[in-house]
């Protein structure tokens, strides 16, 4: 994997909403992942202000395809700014998720939409080269034929990558692999890109957010990415059963 020094400042959420069941997946591991609508009006209003100071181009990403990506994809809309929309596949039109309509009205309002897997495994990194590969296709496929367009960008379900895991999305034909990790610099695997994001949290302040944009705490942010790794390394047993347990676990 080739780094290139071209800064691509990807911001990472999941939920927009007021209300904690209204969208996306039931699980104590997203509640810090879901922000107020108040909030993000906030959020934009601050990137805003940064792209007009410093003419950056910044990239709003969202994980799931939580019902609420519907609502997010407007407020987007309305301030000119792009989304990319990350859909779980295997729960199109299930309760708190898009509809097959509704992923057709993300891209009328002008936003791009990718894969994030199939049925989102917990663990991405830990299945099969195969297994990773049908994820992929099979979702690539599904939005394929609801969007009738090519689906060239996708985001990895769980945090946790490794090198099959970019390997196999290549494969699947995906030109856009997004992560999360906290890097702003370009990597090349063949002739993908795979671009870090930023994760935005809903306790960030205002302040926080200015200096995440100014890439001033970047540093820190990948020695505590860093360190996560380690430590689920060490427990791997453990973080392996909790993160299956945890899925689809109501608060």
């Amino acid at each position: 994997m080739n780094e290139i020094e071209k800064i691509k400042i990807n911001l990472l959420y999941h939920e927009v909403s007021d209300d904690i069941t209204e969208s996306g997946f039931q699980n104590r591991d997203n509640l810090p992942y879901i922000h107020k609508v108040k909030d993000f009006e906030r959020d934009l209003e601050i990137v805003k202000n940064h792209i007009q100071k410093t003419d950056e181009e910044i990239i709003f990403t969202f994980d799931d395809g939580g019902i609420s990506n519907l609502r997010s994809a407007e407020m987007l809309g309305k301030e000119r700014m792009k989304g990319y929309f990350f859909i779980t596949t295997s729960k199109i039109g299930q309760k708190g998720f898009l509809a097959a309509a509704d992923i057709c009205k993300v891209v009328d309002y002008g936003h791009n939409v990718g894969s994030h897997s199939h049925t989102h495994p917990m663990i991405f990194k830990n299945l099969s080269y195969k297994q990773m590969l049908n994820e992929w296709k099979t979702s690539k496929e599904i939005l394929e034929q609801i969007l009738s367009r090519e689906i060239t960008s996708c985001s990895i379900p769980g945090g946790d990558s490794d090198k099959k895991t970019y390997e196999s999305a290549c494969e699947a034909g995906f030109t856009q692999i997004f992560d999360s990790e906290p890097i702003v610099t370009l990597r090349k695997m063949n002739n993908s890109e795979i671009l870090g994001r930023l994760s935005i949290k809903n306790n960030v302040t205002r302040e926080e957010l200015e200096k995440i944009l100014r890439l001033e705490n970047l540093s820190k942010l990948q020695r505590i990415r860093k360190l996560k790794k380690i430590i689920k390394t060490l427990i791997f047993p453990l973080h392996q059963y909790l993160q299956n347990k945890k899925n689809e676990v109501s608060y």
